[in-house]
């Protein structure tokens, strides 16, 4: 018997998750959050991405005030939860296993496995990827400055780097 897993909807992006991809921010009074990280504060409470850009996005929201403890705390546990990256995509720069720049992706999207997309892309640039990632079902993650995933291949900026490996999507995934 398949065990339910209850999803919530992002306060930022509104995407639907599950909710253990979420963080919680339970509401202590009228307009005072907290970030409610065991998930057992007794009140009315809603969900953010565990993403740098919805939090991000949520520092600046007006009707959710956070306090820049909360905020920070956040952004460390996703710290610890990401990989870094930037490590194994430099011991891979000359393999044929990446592809970068948003045209070259878009074109080998049928041979993408893992997409890697700067937190500092453009939005209409970003919300295009994405969209092409979900629509073919492909993981993406916000990881690094466009800069940093330049200085992989010694270019100025990058904003999208993919894996077009299985093998390697699936360790860098796990």
């Amino acid at each position: 018997m398949d065990k339910h897993i209850p999803e919530r909807t992002c306060i930022v992006c509104r995407e639907k998750k599950d909710k253990n991809d979420l963080f919680r921010i339970g509401q202590v009074s009228e307009k005072k959050y907290i970030f409610d990280e065991k998930g057992k504060v007794q009140s009315r409470g809603v969900y953010v991405c565990k993403t740098h850009e919805c939090i991000q996005r949520l520092s600046k929201n007006k009707k959710i005030n956070l306090s820049m403890e909360d905020l920070v705390k956040m952004v460390n546990l996703l710290k610890k939860k990401s990989k870094n990256y930037l490590n194994v995509l430099s011991a891979m720069k000359n393999s044929e296993h990446l592809t970068f720049g948003i045209n070259m992706v878009l074109e080998d999207l049928d041979h993408i496995h893992f997409i890697i997309i700067a937190e500092d892309i453009s939005e209409k640039n970003d919300k295009k990827l994405i969209a092409k990632a979900k629509e073919k079902n492909i993981p993406y993650v916000h990881f690094g400055k466009k800069d940093e995933l330049g200085d992989i291949f010694k270019k100025d900026e990058i904003n999208v780097i993919a894996i077009k490996s299985k093998k390697v999507a699936k360790g860098l995934l796990d």
